[in-house]
């Protein structure tokens, strides 16, 4: 696959408090392709993931996420 520079957001059921995003951006940024995670200030259940489509996908993302014990879903991408 071509590298290609894509994003997605994700939705978490619960926002997550500064303790948990920053443990979750740490894990999240360590996979590669990802290139910056991000989320809304003004709706901090929904995330931003930039990411390299050809060394990542949204669905492993998303499956981190959820494996670190969060409800999240897709949005968008």
């Amino acid at each position: 696959m071509k590298n290609t520079n894509t994003d997605v957001i994700i939705h978490t059921k619960s926002p997550l408090n500064q303790e948990q995003f920053e443990e979750v951006a740490n894990r999240i940024r360590a996979i590669e392709g990802v290139i910056k995670f991000d989320r809304n200030s003004v709706k901090p259940n929904f995330i931003m993931v930039a990411y390299n489509a050809g060394q990542t996908k949204a669905l492993t993302i998303l499956n981190k996420l959820i494996r670190l014990g969060f409800n999240a879903s897709l949005v968008g991408i």
